[in-house]
């Protein structure tokens, strides 16, 4: 991990702290957003959601894409075990 908040996040699934400028915290951030929630829900890639994306990775929003997708599916292995649930 790459930060305090990266640290507990990865314990607790929804940890409510995020450090500037820490790229997994800002994937995290976007994958508990509703911009991603929204696409994941369409099944595509909504403007929005390309608009959040790009706001940080700027031309490498694929890039950043895939780190929220990798951020989001941990996010859903932690929610449905006992140990990362929120308690």
């Amino acid at each position: 991990m790459t930060c305090p908040n990266c640290d507990k996040a990865a314990i607790r699934a929804d940890w409510p702290g995020y450090t500037a400028n820490c790229r997994e915290c800002l994937a995290r951030g976007i994958a508990n957003g509703p911009e991603y929630w929204r696409s994941r829900q369409d099944g595509s890639l909504r403007e929005e959601y390309k608009a959040a994306l790009r706001n940080i990775w700027g031309a490498d929003w694929k890039k950043g894409h895939d780190a929220v997708k990798l951020a989001a599916q941990r996010l859903d292995q932690q929610r449905t075990s006992p140990q990362g649930a929120l308690l």
